[in-house]
Order: structure tokens, then C-alpha cells, then sequence
């Protein structure tokens, strides 16, 4: 009995340091350490033949949205994007859909269903995910009138989107 009323607060200890561990990592990963360096460039065609370029819009603020045509998620982020979008755009908002999928035709099929208001990119260069350190969809980044990333937000959770609002205000206010 002594030794198992020794061992149980050690394996205690072992498992709250083991959680912190865990935690500490999982902080690491969801890092983004593009903030405060400008925006890597950006030039793809939008499912209308267009050609957009994210340093076209010095001056505005960016939303550059990265998302696959097999992810769900995806769907929701650009929904409220597209709410943002039309809501800001006359402050100076401007969003941008990526697609990183590898299957065009499946991207571009997404597109046309999502009747947007803003540009969805279906045949970006295959280095965009590695240059914006993209490491899963939706991801989105908010840049800056100087061109400067100012935050990124990996995944989508609708209950964050008034945090996404309040940021971007601060951003466009600047």
C-alpha cells in the first residue's frame, strides 16, 4: 500500500508535465512566422480567366484565403468571407481565394458553386502553399495596406469570426 500511494502522485506529476509538453507543441506548431514580413507575391488565374496578383492591392487590406475544393470547412470560411467582404469593402477590404488543391477541375467545380463576390484563384503556382507556409486548409492570412502579414488563422471555427472582424477593423482603421 506504501508504494502505491508513493507512486500515484509521481504519476501525477508524470502526466501533468506530459499534458503541458503537449500543449507547449501543439502552441509551436499553430505559429506563423511570416508575421511582420511582407506578403510573399502572388499572381494566379481566377475562375473567370482573370489574372489577380495580391501586390496589386497596395494600399487595401487583404484577406488571402486558402482552400481546397474537397474541404468542407472551406466552404463555411468563404461564406463569411464573402459576409465580411461586402460588409468592409467599401473601407478597403479585399478578399482573395487560393486554391491548393491539385485537382483543378474539382477546384474550379467548387468555385463556380460558390457564388462569390470575390476572386477564387484555381490554378495557383505550386510553390504558394510552401511560400505563405500553408499546412492545412482553410487557412487565411491578413495582409496589411504596406503589403506586411499581420495575422493568420489555420483552420475555421465560425465562433471566431467576430475576432476576424475586430482585426480587421484595427487593420483597415490604420
Amino acid at each position: 500500500m506504501l508504494v502505491r500511494s508513493a507512486v500515484a502522485p509521481l504519476a501525477r506529476f508524470a502526466a501533468i508535465a506530459l499534458l503541458g509538453l503537449v500543449a507547449s507543441a501543439a502552441g509551436a506548431a499553430d505559429r506563423y512566422d511570416l508575421l511582420g514580413q511582407p506578403a510573399p507575391d502572388l499572381v494566379a488565374r481566377g475562375i473567370t480567366g482573370e489574372n489577380v496578383r495580391v501586390s496589386e492591392h497596395r494600399g487595401e487590406v487583404v484577406i488571402v484565403s486558402f482552400w481546397s475544393g474537397s474541404c468542407h470547412t472551406c466552404r463555411r470560411q468563404l461564406e463569411a468571407l464573402d459576409r465580411i467582404a461586402k460588409t468592409y469593402a467599401s473601407a478597403g477590404l479585399v478578399v482573395i481565394g487560393v486554391n491548393l488543391d491539385d485537382n483543378v477541375a474539382r477546384a474550379e467545380k467548387f468555385a463556380r458553386a460558390q457564388n462569390l463576390q470575390f476572386p477564387l484563384l484555381i490554378s495557383a503556382p505550386e510553390n504558394t502553399g510552401s511560400d505563405y507556409r500553408v499546412d492545412r486548409v482553410p487557412m487565411m492570412v491578413f495582409v496589411d495596406r504596406e503589403g506586411v502579414l499581420r495575422a493568420a488563422h489555420r483552420e475555421f471555427k465560425a465562433r471566431d469570426e467576430a475576432r476576424y472582424v475586430r482585426e480587421l477593423r484595427t487593420l483597415l482603421d490604420e
